[in-house]
């Protein structure tokens, strides 16, 4: 399993004061700004609620890279599960670790949906 280390980096990065420090990979925020399912919610609304899920005392949860196509990219990723009022499934957000710089970590959100 990842390191206590790494998911505090991810947790260190998304706590960052500013949104900086959460990216978007490009093909996730498009589908995003496709996705009619995900009603109201903006790409900085997302990440808000990415943040403040965190800032509330939540933890996302690591897991192991079990799909080949990616293995090689990176070993582990982590998701969020957001409960949000008046939506009967949390949002699922997964994020990976893209910079491990103890002092200005980086993570990358590269899948959402209900």
């Amino acid at each position: 399993m990842a390191t206590g280390a790494q998911l505090d980096l991810v947790h260190f990065a998304i706590r960052a004061p500013t949104f900086g420090s959460i990216e978007w990979q490009p093909q996730a925020e498009e589908r995003a700004r496709k996705d009619p399912y995900l009603g109201d919610l903006t790409i900085a609304g997302i990440r808000a609620l990415l943040r403040q899920f965190v800032l509330d005392g939540n933890s996302l949860e690591a897991r192991i890279e079990t799909r080949a196509e990616y293995r090689e990219d990176h070993e582990y990723w982590y998701r969020a599960r957001i409960p949000i009022s008046g939506y009967r499934d949390p949002l699922f957000i997964e994020i990976l670790l893209i910079d491990d710089d103890p002092h200005e970590p980086f993570v990358r959100i590269v899948n959402v949906h209900w």
